[in-house]
């Protein structure tokens, strides 16, 4: 669910070619515009793509789609690697995929994962030229599109807008931010934008702004250094009883409460 995974603000800034590998990776529920595959090498791992999730071995292999959101855990030893394609550099696959979503979001046919891992390696290595960078891209994702099968989204994907919209809220979500000015902004009515905000995330543009601003506040609060109140208003909370509220309903707890029980989690 989006409403729970945090926007990979840093990754979408950067925006560039990816491929990294870890040992014991967790990575955050987090989502983003680019295309991620995830890779399994050795050990296993939990991978949640959306709201599937499956434990995946040495040898398979995660898609995560556009906005979809994804993330890892190792719940004793791994060893996994990531390749994270903008949208920029696959626009015909965009293309393909952006009325679809993937039914199954993993891929557990050895060879297959082993067939795209070799374009992997040959797309990252260096000193590697524009034409062949391209040409592998689009030899991976042929091999994904083959290998997942789809059915239809809610809603066609427009990665741009989707990234904008998120950009700006995250600019702006301590601000007197609503769906109102956040329409006029883009140019859409109203009703569009709630409709395609909905449809795109799965989740309201109110209930997401309220979240961003939990998080700001929390984040705030860990830190120690003001009160609860400052927190809150400077989190764009235009009251402590709406601040209250919306804390209240999503963690069942107060802040003071939920501070003490995170200074004793952290503690022990």
């Amino acid at each position: 669910d989006i409403m729970h995974a945090e926007f990979g603000l840093k990754r979408e800034s950067d925006n560039s070619l990816f491929y990294k590998e870890w040992k014991n990776d967790e990575g955050i529920f987090h989502f983003h515009s680019q295309i991620e595959l995830y890779f399994v090498d050795e050990g296993e791992m939990e991978v949640t793509v959306g709201n599937l999730s499956k434990k995946l071995s040495s040898g398979e292999m995660s898609v995560a789609l556009s906005f979809v959101p994804h993330g890892y855990f190792t719940p004793q030893s791994s060893s996994s690697g990531a390749l994270i394609i903008p949208t920029r550099l696959c626009e015909e696959f965009v293309s393909e995929t952006k009325d679809k979503r993937a039914i199954n979001p993993f891929i557990t046919d050895k060879a297959t994962v082993e067939e795209i891992r070799k374009y992997a390696r040959k797309l990252t290595r260096a000193g590697i030229n524009k034409i062949e960078r391209d040409g592998y891209i689009y030899v991976i994702l042929g091999i994904v599109m083959d290998a997942l099968c789809f059915e239809k989204a809610k809603e066609p994907l427009d990665s741009a807008l989707s990234s904008r919209i998120l950009f700006y809220i995250n600019e702006n979500y301590s601000s007197e931010l609503s769906l109102g000015s956040l329409a006029a902004h883009f140019g859409y009515s109203e009703s569009y934008i709630s409709h395609y905000f909905k449809a795109r995330f799965n989740v309201t543009f109110n209930k997401y702004l309220k979240l961003i601003r939990l998080k700001k506040a929390i984040m705030l609060m860990r830190e120690g250094k003001n009160s609860i109140t400052y927190c809150a208003l400077e989190s764009g909370f235009s009251s402590m009883r709406s601040f209250y509220r919306v804390f209240f309903s999503e963690f069942g707890c107060t802040p003071k409460e939920y501070v003490r029980r995170d200074e004793f989690a952290i503690s022990e």
